[in-house]
């Protein structure tokens, strides 16, 4: 259903009608009618068939601030400058915001270092011609760190020349070390101010662009478009000096609507901490851009590209750049040429988007840093075996997880010991390097690249992130540098530091020779085997040798003895130091591993070949395809395979969507982007799957392509159930009932009032069922005689299904935040250093909770030293995990559980049991084995069901015996519903599903 909705904008005192900026999704797509196709071969599926791609892999990054690392050339340390004014020309060694004389001579001079290292790529903090000195006051620095550029088409004088730089390359290249440029297309330095005096963010809801004859324009749905209008903002910029290329000098071409808040669309309309955000939307960014990327493979022969603040850029840019870039790289004679994103955020749902949407060839893999920190810190290996399940969703036709720079710390968040220390409170030097040698194995061990950060092989710590996590590895002037200890080593800051002899310098060194002695380690798959307690498990095998190899590793104080599942029928021990044959017995070894360690084994023979067998499972019907959606191959039993998924609209051309290698067999699809994809039409889904003696086996089905249902606009809603919230702080609630009257199904007598017995955060609530099309609920909340408020008052289900009310209050509020005049943040770690900041308004934790005052729906985000760990969106509660970017809306949605509340009027509880399949993490083994209630409250009974990695739903039946309630089997939707339900017995739609209270069904 279309709808208009009118925005009344005040200009010059007039009111003008202004047509909604975004508009509403049209020709949504959804599955229809699901059609299996008889399984085996058919003729072109041999064609269809294909090798996991394995793009750049097995380099090893040497991540460097060139400021910080080694000063070759004293004479350069001012940039050329003739003034001494540290104000004029950045330089201040003993402030760690300023320069400090590293530069690109002194990298060229430690290159048998880094060779001895055993790295294999520099990537260098951007070498930009860069704003040296900015802010004011106390909040005065330089651009040490080249984040602030002024000109893309010359190197800072303070690193060197050209020739300095094409030096530097030569000689790596010399060596087999490639070298990569950081670079920014997000922002410039802070070179654009507002006339208005003003810097606070506004919103394009509050001012839409205006384009010359005054329509408003939405240019997220214009991006790239050649006829991009000439735009008005909120904000009159004025522009304080000169940029390079010349086009930077348009101030058009600039978002100008103040500073970023992290959250909603300034993510990426703001200003990033004041500099001046591109807009990239435009085609000119665009084109420039082009322009900058590629000029510097020309000019140097640079080997990549690490690219900062990707989040923050609209998707369409990285969509027209990254292809561009790698095209023209590959032109010039460089097939490895590699460009690799900064997308700060720990859920791979959202940092594999701009890898598969957004064409990248490769993301920062921060959800791997995010489960190794939980890991290594003792917080369970949980959340490491998620992140590894859910690289699925990085596979493509043209990339996957195999090529993901992985990290344990780094300039932003902070050195790894440093996060060990704040998550471990108290932990000896020893423990300290015993874990840090840990997490550099479990890094050099696992898919991808691993990234070393500068000092990090010195056994530098820091005491934060930003610049307190930038030392200088040359003898320091900084005295919070020079006085700091080095773990593993008796050496300070205050002397130089490229040594060899450190543990932790020759740890990396070994680890680099052993995971180069075989292929494994750079081309095999990687299939997790077991991740519980302390101890996480994987096996990787290269499609070539098919030798399993094996990773257990013992993140706890004490040994631990397991039994991990294998393919292989013996395996030895063959790093740290090798062993005797270890037998499987039943499909698993037992393996011992001292604490603090991990241990490889090598199987001693070849895998052996199981002709596949897979069974397609798609997307169930209903399910809208907004977004890209998973699609399974089961029943294949063969130790390794290569499973291709392709997908055709009729008539079209078959689209290769991606291969995985690695059980489970996944990959996720953008089905509605398929060429010819529209309501009516059929895809066919297949999925070729071969072993690894290239024995096929095959399975399809058809998925009828159908129109996602409408959003109905408000005051259409014919809900179910009204709702009614009553929060009393002293928690008081005994003998208050509500009595309600008007279009509700059963309307109680005064004398047996509705009880308030569901709980949630904000207190107690009621329920009443209401009749279709209910337009008007008289409420009034009582005990007896005695009135909360003597006014009736009256809700409209249809507009607000749900309501709250405060004790002694008169006023009906439509959501929690109106009623509590607060937005409530949760955080489940360590809020130690954590604040809540929601527009200009920063929040202390307190006790795990941080309260905003507000009384609308709030944006936030949850920042540790200035860095955004986490940003959302809520209108009541909200709640943050450790080392997750995500924000849920739920505590079972943070705990990755599904919650069901389950209430009997006739309060008969015993024997009933919720049995469970799909998408639980440990489905119910048999049907008179279901899983009794969890526990109980004022509403009833409740389960609360840990669900699998890539849980989407719950599949459930509530029983006792063979009585079901209600009869039908039940999936609750995880993303469309939520993770935590309230349902009363007997209470369905009319298709039979359940009809729950909370969240309003409707």
């Amino acid at each position: 259903m279309r709808r208009l909705v009118l925005v009344v904008l005040l200009l010059g005192g007039v009111l003008t009608p202004i047509p909604p900026a975004v508009a509403a999704p049209a020709g949504r797509l959804a599955v229809g009618a699901v059609t299996d196709i008889a399984p085996g071969v058919r003729a072109g599926d041999r064609g269809l068939a294909r090798d996991a791609l394995r793009g750049v892999t097995g380099e090893r990054f040497y991540f460097v601030l060139p400021d910080r690392f080694a000063n070759g050339d004293p004479g350069n340390d001012r940039g050329r400058s003739g003034d001494t004014d540290r104000l004029l020309t950045g330089f201040d060694p003993s402030d760690k915001g300023f320069y400090h004389g590293g530069d690109l001579k002194g990298l060229h001079g430690e290159l048998d270092y880094l060779d001895g290292l055993g790295i294999t790529a520099i990537w260098l903090t951007p070498v930009f011609r860069n704003r040296w000195v900015q802010g004011l006051g106390t909040d005065v620095s330089a651009g040490y760190h080249g984040y602030w550029a002024t000109d893309y088409t010359k190197l800072d004088p303070h690193f060197g020349t050209t020739n300095d730089m094409r030096r530097l390359i030569r000689d790596a290249h010399r060596r087999g070390i490639k070298v990569f440029f950081d670079i920014v297309a997000n922002h410039t330095a802070d070179l654009i101010d507002y006339a208005e005096g003003r810097h606070d963010y506004v919103s394009t809801g509050a001012v839409p662009y205006l384009d010359p004859s005054g329509k408003p324009v939405d240019i997220a749905a214009i991006a790239g478009r050649k006829d991009f209008p000439k735009l008005t903002a909120p904000y009159t910029p004025v522009v304080r000096g000169r940029k390079e290329p010349l086009w930077l000098n348009d101030p058009s071409l600039y978002h100008n609507r103040g500073d970023s808040t992290f959250t909603g669309e300034s993510d990426q309309y703001g200003d990033f901490f004041g500099l001046d955000d591109l807009m990239t939307e435009h085609p000119t960014v665009v084109a420039g851009m082009k322009r900058i990327f590629t000029s510097w493979i020309d000019a140097l022969g640079i080997d990549g590209y690490r690219v900062d603040t990707v989040k923050h850029v609209n998707i369409e840019f990285w969509q027209a750049l990254a292809p561009h870039v790698k095209r023209y790289a590959e032109q010039r004679g460089k097939k490895d040429f590699f460009v690799f994103g900064e997308v700060l955020d720990s859920d791979p749902a959202d940092t594999s988007r701009y890898t598969t949407t957004g064409k990248m060839q490769a993301v920062l893999d921060f959800p791997f840093q995010s489960g190794a920190a939980t890991f290594l810190s003792g917080r369970g290996a949980a959340r490491l075996g998620e992140v590894l399940v859910d690289d699925d969703r990085y596979t493509d036709a043209d990339s996957n997880a195999a090529s993901l720079p992985t990290f344990l710390g780094n300039h932003d968040l902070g050195r790894f010991a440093w996060t060990l220390r704040q998550n471990r409170p108290g932990i000896t030097e020893p423990e300290l390097l015993d874990r840090v040698e840990l997490g550099n194995a479990l890094m050099y061990l696992w898919r991808g690249n691993p990234v070393v950060y500068y000092g990090d092989e010195q056994g530098f710590a820091g005491t934060g992130g930003d610049k307190a996590a930038r030392q200088d590895l040359f003898a320091s002037a900084t005295p919070e540098y020079r006085a700091e200890d080095l773990i593993g080593s008796d050496r300070t800051g205050a002397v130089d530091n490229h040594t060899t002899d450190h543990p932790l310098y020759r740890q990396l060194r070994d680890l680099a020779a052993f995971v180069d002695s075989d292929p494994v380690w750079r081309e095999g798959n990687q299939t997790l085997r077991l991740s519980s307690g302390d101890v996480v498990a994987f096996s990787r095998v290269g499609a070539a040798q098919q030798v399993e190899h094996l990773v257990v590793a013992n993140a706890g104080t004490s040994p631990a003895s397991v039994d991990v599942p294998v393919d292989s029928a013996a395996l030895r021990p063959v790093w740290p130091v090798a062993g005797a044959e270890v037998r499987a017995v039943d499909g698993k070894v037992s393996v011992t591993v001292p604490p603090l360690s991990a241990l490889v084994f090598k199987g001693t023979g070849r895998l052996p070949a199981v002709a596949p067998t897979p069974v397609v499972v798609a997307p169930p019907v209903g399910t809208v395809l907004d977004d890209r959606v998973e699609l399974r191959a089961d029943g294949i039993t063969s130790p390794f395979a290569q499973a291709t998924f392709a997908a055709r609209v009729d008539g079209e051309d078959w689209t290769v969507l991606g291969t995985d290698d690695a059980a489970p067999y996944r990959v996720f699809a953008d089905i509605k982007a398929l060429p010819g994809a529209a309501v009516g039409k059929n895809v066919e889904i297949r999925v070729v799957a071969k072993d690894s003696t290239g024995t096929l086996g095959a399975d399809g089905v058809t998925l009828a392509l159908t129109a996602a249902p409408d959003v109905d606009p408000p005051g259409t809603v014919s809900p179910d159930w009204l709702v009614v919230h009553y929060n009393r702080p002293a928690g008081d609630y005994e003998g208050w009932g509500l009595h309600v009257w008007g279009d509700v199904v059963d309307a109680p007598t005064w004398e047996r009032p509705l009880p308030f017995v569901g709980e949630t955060p904000y207190g107690r609530f009621a329920w009443v069922r209401v009749k279709p099309g209910a337009r008007q609920v008289g409420i009034l909340v009582h005990r007896g005689d005695e009135k909360d408020t003597s006014a009736d008052r009256f809700a409209d289900p249809s507009a607000t299904p749900q309501v709250w009310l405060q004790q002694g209050q008169a006023p009906l509020c439509a959501n929690e935040i109106a009623a509590t005049g607060q937005a409530v943040v949760h955080h489940t770690g360590d809020t130690s250093g954590l604040v809540v900041r929601s527009g200009a308004t920063d929040v202390l934790f307190d006790g795990g909770v941080a309260r905003i005052p507000a009384t609308a729906p709030v944006e936030f985000s949850v920042q540790r030293n200035g860095n955004v760990e986490a940003s959302g969106r809520t209108g009541g509660h909200a709640w943050v995990n450790p080392g997750s970017a995500q924000v849920f809306t739920s505590l079972a949605a943070a705990q990755h559980r599904a919650v069901i509340h389950y209430h009997r009027p006739d309060g008969d509880y015993p024997d009933w049991s919720l049995y469970h399949w799909t998408g639980s993490l440990e489905p119910s083994p048999g049907w008179n084995q279901s899983r009794p209630p969890d526990g109980s409250d004022g509403f009833g009974a409740y389960w609360a069901v840990p669900l699998a990695a890539s849980a989407t739903g719950l599949a459930h039946i509530i029983h006792r015996g063979d009585t079901k309630d209600p009869a039908a089997d039940q999936f609750l939707d995880l993303n469309g519903t939520g993770h935590e339900v309230w349902f009363v017995s007997g209470s369905t739609r009319p298709d039979g599903s359940a009809s729950y209270v909370l969240p309003p069904s409707g």
